[in-house]
């Protein structure tokens, strides 16, 4: 497992030398995690994969930069956020990960040139698995397998997007409130209010305001 202070270093990382030990717990992850059953695709996910422990605050990749690595959570309860530059030019939180197995980039479509459309964060320190975009690319025309994969996760993202996106133009303040806390209610003591109400398309102001109504009520 290598340790990484920082996303130039987790670059230079990416052809380091793996033990025995670290591609069966790869292969483990796979398996568990990501439901992967094929031994084939497993050992060469293995062979090309490598576990990365990261500080809290290392950018994985930025908003238009091509995607070259896809990275998944390793492990419950480590936290990542993606974001991207909103119309006035400020970061806006678009989602979390907090759960083994949640993909770490911002991408529609599985291709060649695929681009994230978000910057992705590390919040704490984190461990994740890290594997080539190409790799990932080439078992997913030569495998049904890794092909439905692929498919289930986007379609799982896509579901998320216009749920968040509904959320966004038809709830109140408080409804946001409601909503975070339904879909990610391990986080709600774990992450900055400034996170949270940047999520919510919210004010820390707005938000704050809102909380002592919350709790005026209660």
């Amino acid at each position: 497992m290598e340790s990484i202070d920082n996303r130039y270093e987790f670059g230079s990382c990416r052809n380091c030398h793996i033990s025995r030990k670290e591609k069966d717990k790869i292969k483990r992850f796979y398996r568990k995690a990501i439901g992967i059953k094929s031994e084939t695709v497993l050992e060469e996910l293995a062979e090309n994969s490598h576990i990365y422990k990261l500080n809290a605050k290392t950018l994985l990749i930025q908003e238009n930069e091509k995607v070259e690595q896809i990275s998944f959570l390793y492990k419950n309860g480590d936290i990542v956020k993606a974001y991207y530059k909103n119309q006035k030019g400020k970061k806006q939180t678009h989602c979390f990960a907090h759960l083994s197995g949640e993909p770490l980039v911002g991408i529609l479509n599985l291709d060649r040139n695929m681009t994230s459309f978000l910057t992705v964060e590390t919040v704490t320190d984190c461990e994740i698995v890290s594997t080539s975009s190409i790799v990932i690319h080439r078992l997913a025309q030569e495998n049904i397998e890794i092909t439905l994969i692929c498919n289930r996760m986007q379609g799982v993202s896509a579901m998320r997007e216009m749920e968040y996106r509904r959320m966004i133009l038809t709830c109140t303040p408080m409804q946001k409130y409601e909503y975070f806390l339904k879909t990610y209610p391990e986080l709600i003591d774990k992450i900055s209010k400034k996170d949270i109400a940047s999520y919510l398309n919210m004010t820390p102001e707005c938000f704050s305001r809102m909380l002592k109504r919350k709790n005026d009520v209660s």
